[in-house]
């Protein structure tokens, strides 16, 4: 575009005689203003000096006929859309090729060279306003369509006029003439306040800089930094916001990492003194009694010096965030140093009772066998360590401690004197205690586990009149104990949502897996667009299957199976799957008409090729492996199905304009009896 460099003050004039030429020239290059007129003999002259010259603003052509026009027409578009042909000539028949024409003027010869002159200084003038505003549309067009920033638009009311199409944000089609609040529901608070800064920017002119805003939903947190200015119009009035946000939410979560690191560093030995100081406790108190002669003081001894050793490994991982001590069998994934950690429940809460609970209380575990937290047992075992001797000091000797699992979460009760509802918030926070030697740090362990891992927490009281500890939003999977009773075949496919372009299903021939062509722009929130191929059964029901191959067109295009109530766009579902860039991904929509959620796990998806996704009287779980014998549960959620469900293989490219391709093998769809 080097042209722009130059400025179009050349007429350049073909046709006609020489003289005719060098009059309409002499007449052109004398009027006002500072055009320049220079002749080219015949057409393959006027295309050299167009493909030559920079600074051409309009052609001249004199006494052509309509071919000649044509001729000239066609030279100055292979130069610009927009280059002006003025026809200054006599042949009434080139008169209707001009009107046929954009950016063209007819003139009969009659018409004195003086006016000509004046036309042609218009006409140059009107291509420099166009082939400026033209040359702006495509700089805005590429910097809306091809950026990684987010660059919007909005009225006067803070409604998008414009918003550039970036992966994994809301499409144009879904904003436009809405508001923030209108637009992200799911966060009202940060939606609202986004508005507010809309309406200020416009009722004040002052600009709005690198403001850094979340936005949150169900599964998902994303912070952007955004710039709001004034857009104005040609008069200087306010009409609204013009801004640019880019994506910063890879910054922030390492400054939280960073904050979180530095606040472990500072409550380290805190937490050392807390934690071993039960334990030394037990371990003198044995060494007395075994220096009396009871040989059993040698087994608590063994058993309060292991815990020691446990605490000082737990505490070296808490400080550092270490989770490379994970235990994978598989050489792949110990080369590649990935996987999901679980802890089996049951056998934790023992353990640190085994070393904690006293002859007098009572520990009932209330939880099915098998029943895994997805997290290592460094993260959850300080916690409940922690929950359990505050039982111990806090209701007596004689209490009966109680540790159950709840939907999406675990509990622990006991049927002691409770919390009085006025400290059941400040309990939770560093160095608050009620006794005269404590050190405030128990419960405060409790808090930190919980923010670390995005938890919930919520303190009441039990059906006894004691205390409750229940964490909600925890991935807590309870296995359900089924008998496959027969195969299913899947036998149709469908496009779900408004996709630009048709997906389609083949089975394979040769190996009998399928190959699935998806287009659409998410799974996410309220948006459900993917090509989906499926059969229908009845819950509960499994199915399973190998993802042999996988081409996202973006970093966000996803392939896997998913389980779902209905074909409608807002049904209730899950999945599990790959992404192009981000590894495994589980999404979910708990009930008909709600936000849909996910998780990336980040993981190569080749580490994990297989997947499973089940759903047993409305609960879904989600399962890789890396064999297809051998399966991890991932996440475990309530999905509201009713009765007949849709199970299938379903591939979303995140694009409005282009498809992804999987092939998946091995793929199973199994319907189940669940074992009393």
């Amino acid at each position: 575009m080097s042209h722009l460099l130059a400025d179009p003050t050349v007429a350049l004039v073909v046709g006609g005689s020489a003289g005719d030429r060098d009059r309409v020239r002499t007449a052109i290059s004398d009027g006002d203003g500072e055009l320049v007129a220079v002749a080219a003999a015949d057409r393959s002259d006027l295309t050299e000096r167009l493909s030559t010259r920079d600074d051409v603003g309009c052609v001249v052509a004199v006494g052509v006929d309509e071919a000649a026009f044509d001729d000239a027409y066609e030279a100055a578009r292979a130069v610009s859309d927009h280059l002006p042909v003025v026809a200054y000539t006599g042949e009434a028949a080139v008169a209707a090729a001009v009107a046929a024409r954009a950016d063209c003027r007819y003139l009969p010869r009659s018409v004195a060279v003086e006016t000509l002159a004046s036309v042609v200084g218009d006409a140059v003038a009107t291509y420099r306003e166009r082939r400026q505003a033209a040359a702006d549309s495509s700089v805005l067009g590429t910097l809306l369509e091809e950026t990684d920033l987010t660059v919007f638009a909005k009225d006067e009311a803070g409604r998008y006029v414009r918003l550039a199409g970036v992966p994994y944000s809301i499409g144009p089609g879904r904003t436009h003439g809405k508001t923030d609040p209108e637009v992200f529901r799911h966060d009202t608070d940060a939606a609202t306040e986004a508005y507010e800064d809309d309406l200020a920017v416009v009722e004040t002119g002052e600009p709005l800089r690198n403001k850094v805003e979340r936005f949150g939903g169900p599964g998902a947190d994303h912070w952007s930094e955004v710039t709001k200015l004034p857009w104005r119009d040609g008069d200087g009035e306010i009409q609204g916001v013009v801004g640019f946000a880019r994506e910063v939410t890879g910054r922030v979560k390492t400054e939280q990492k960073l904050e979180e690191q530095k606040d472990r560093f500072d409550q380290f030995a805190s937490y050392v003194s807390h934690d071993l100081r039960t334990p030394l406790q037990i371990s003198v108190g044995a060494l007395e009694r075994a220096r009396e002669g009871h040989d059993e003081a040698f087994d608590r001894i063994e058993r309060a010096n292991d815990r020691i050793e446990e605490i000082l490994e737990d505490l070296s991982a808490l400080s550092k965030g270490d989770r490379s001590d994970v235990d994978l069998s598989d050489e792949v994934l110990d080369v590649l140093n990935v996987g999901v950690p679980t802890t089996e429940f049951t056998p934790l809460v023992e353990r640190v009772w085994s070393v904690h609970g006293t002859d007098d209380a009572t520990l009932v575990v209330d939880v099915p066998t098998g029943t895994e937290i997805i997290t290592d047992a460094e993260t959850v075992r300080p916690l409940v360590e922690n929950l359990l001797k505050n039982a111990l000091d806090h209701a007596g000797p004689d209490v009966t401690v109680r540790v159950g699992t709840m939907d999406r979460g675990f509990f622990i009760e006991d049927d002691g004197p409770g919390i009085p509802e006025t400290q059941r918030e400040k309990i939770l926070e560093a160095g608050y205690t009620t006794a005269e030697d404590g050190t405030g740090t128990g419960l405060a362990i409790a808090t930190e586990t919980i923010e670390q891992q995005e938890w919930d927490i919520a303190v009441g009281e039990s059906a006894s009149g004691g205390a409750r500890f229940e964490f909600t939003d925890c991935p807590v999977v309870v296995p359900t104990e089924t008998t496959p009773t027969r195969s299913l075949e899947l036998t149709d496919s469908a496009d779900v949502g408004d996709v630009s372009v048709a997906g389609s299903s083949r089975r394979n021939a040769a190996d009998g897996g399928w190959t699935v062509v998806g287009d659409g722009e998410d799974i996410w929130q309220d948006i459900d667009e993917f090509h989906i191929c499926y059969g229908e059964a009845t819950d509960p029901v499994r199915v399973e299957g190998r993802l042999a191959d996988f081409e996202g067109v973006h970093d966000y295009s996803k392939a896997g199976l998913m389980i779902r109530d209905s074909l409608d766009e807002d049904a209730a579902f899950g999945f599990v799957g790959a992404t192009n860039s981000h590894g495994t991904e589980t999404l979910w929509r708990e009930e008909d008409g709600a936000y849909a959620a996910s998780d990336q796990l980040e993981e190569p998806y080749e580490a994990y090729p297989w997947y499973r996704i089940e759903t047993v009287d409305g609960t879904v779980t989600m399962s890789w492996s890396t064999d297809g014998e051998e399966w991890q549960a991932l996440d475990q959620r309530p999905v509201a199905t009713h009765g007949t469900v849709v199970v299938g293989l379903a591939v979303c490219s995140h694009s409005v304009d282009e498809t992804s391709e999987a092939v998946f093998e091995d793929v199973t769809v199994t319907e189940l009896d669940v074992d009393d």
